[in-house]
């Protein structure tokens, strides 16, 4: 056996419960030293394998050092079509798990990835670490800010790894783009732009609550969220627009350019000070109640706005494309003193003050990301992590802040959210834009109105709200109690 071979048996097998044991005192059901398998191979096993989930798969198969052992989802005919599906691709044989938590029991298995649901993603996260396992958990990271605190302390007491799928942050052309900005080249940084402009559609509504599948085990599905009658057609995936299991597209896709965003502008490890946002749901008289157009203004102290639009009826009412700003639709644009950078995924380019391209960043949409995933876990150093638990976790509560100010507001017309807004100028060019947008959609905003948002003033150490309308309701927001039998632990802070 090689000395590489030995070391990496070696750091599966290591300190497992003396750094778990140390924050998390007489919590039950710890691992014991022996928990992870002493193999060559990090053994993962994938959580959720729908949608995303296929992601995970195909690309942990595809990652050196990895070598997937098994699947899980609490809908049994969706784990066993993918999970024949993987077998006859890959020509191997895969463990099947329902309940997630007779996965975390099998020793064998050394990490890991979530996939599900965002209901769901600190519970499991939680009881992973706790069953000595490391984690790589999509985005957004938790479903609110109060569970999101409690996964980082509690990883931060283990000594297991947890990263998170914000794959742009492995995007060579947003590294190089990053390293360029930050030496310099375009001066100061004067203003921060988030775009998400997808093409949506309703998910339309029916009359009688929807009965979930058969194959579905709806008690392991729903875990913390509240057992709420769902009157959308459709089951899976239409999850992301109601608030009981999901954050819209604030928390869907916008967590990605969220967190490209907090990465450009230094990576503040720190929430904002300030937040507000308005939104509501037009053009669709469907069974969602997140927002398909918001806007939030977000405010870190330090005199660079930050905004954040999100625009879901990126399609014109006859069906028509071309809804973008500055030629970019899912991306970031920050603005320097010097030129502006545009781009996402896949790299972006620098314009000059006359909107000429001047410098271009090719990129490769991240596909190193879960191999780094791996290679930490088998160096043993999370902190060559591209995408580290605590990070990824104030990236997602950036969406999250927004979003209770939306929930928060009152109701109001386009001409009154103008006139809110009418003191900062950058808002009131975004809502203008908006505004032109909703005519041809016919908006009646007597029937559908905006939510306006009150400005929200946060203090980030103690993660809480501490001025602004409807206080009491948006603190209540930061955190949900859970079901009975689901409920996300209280950290312990060392």
């Amino acid at each position: 056996m090689s000395n590489m071979n030995t070391s990496r048996r070696d750091v599966l097998k290591a300190g497992t419960v003396a750094g778990i044991a140390a924050g998390l005192g007489a919590w039950p059901t710890l691992a014991s030293a022996n928990t992870l398998s002493a193999n060559e191979e990090l053994r993962i096993a994938v959580i959720g394998v729908r949608g995303r989930g296929n992601e995970h798969i195909n690309g942990f198969q595809g990652a050196k050092g990895a070598k997937l052992v098994a699947f899980c989802d609490a809908d049994t005919a969706v784990l066993n079509s993918t999970t024949e599906k993987y077998e006859k691709k890959f020509n191997t044989k895969y463990d099947k798990y329902e309940d997630y938590r007779k996965l975390l029991d099998n020793k064998d298995i050394d990490a890991v990835t979530i996939a599900t649901p965002n209901h769901w993603h600190a519970l499991m996260t939680i009881d992973a670490v706790k069953a000595g396992k490391h984690v790589y958990v999509e985005k957004p990271v938790c479903h609110n800010v109060w569970e999101g605190r409690q996964m980082v302390e509690i990883v931060k007491q283990s000594d297991r790894v947890v990263g998170a799928g914000f794959q742009n942050r492995s995007d060579k052309g947003l590294i190089a783009a990053y390293d360029y900005i930050q030496q310099g080249n375009i001066g100061k940084t004067l203003m921060g732009r988030g775009l998400c402009y997808r093409k949506r559609a309703s998910i339309g509504k029916q009359d009688k609550p929807l009965t979930p599948p058969k194959s579905v085990n709806y008690d392991m599905w729903l875990g913390p969220a509240d057992d709420e009658p769902m009157f959308r057609p459709q089951f899976h995936y239409d999850w992301h627009w109601v608030w009981n299991t999901g954050n819209g597209d604030m928390g869907n896709q916008g967590p990605h350019e969220m967190d490209v965003l907090r990465w450009f502008l230094g990576e503040p490890m720190v929430h904002p000070s300030k937040v507000m946002s308005f939104g509501g749901r037009f053009g669709w008289d469907d069974a969602g109640n997140t927002p398909n157009m918001q806007i939030a203004s977000i405010d870190y102290g330090n005199g660079v706005p930050v905004y954040f639009e999100v625009r879901d009826l990126s399609k014109t009412p006859d069906g028509k494309d071309g809804v973008n700003f500055k030629g970019q639709s899912v991306d970031i644009i920050l603005t320097c003193e010097g030129g502006e950078f545009r781009g996402g995924r896949g790299g972006g380019a620098i314009y000059d003050a006359d909107g000429k391209k001047v410098k271009e960043f090719k990129g490769d949409s991240g596909g190193t990301h879960m191999q780094n995933f791996v290679d930490c876990v088998l160096s043993n150093d999370g902190s060559k992590l591209r995408s580290p638990l605590e990070s990824a976790f104030l990236s997602s509560s950036l969406s999250h802040l927004s979003n209770i100010s939306t929930r928060c507001g009152r109701d109001a017309t386009m001409q009154e959210i103008l006139s809110a807004v009418g003191h900062d100028a950058n808002l009131t060019e975004a809502a203008s834009r908006f505004a032109d947008h909703l005519k041809a959609w016919s908006v009646d905003y007597e029937k559908t109105p905006w939510s306006l948002g009150p400005t929200l003033t946060f203090d980030p150490a103690a993660e809480k709200f501490t001025a602004g309308e409807n206080l009491e309701l948006a603190n209540k927001m930061l955190k949900r109690e859970g079901r009975a039998g689901y409920v996300i632990p209280t950290a312990v802070k060392g």
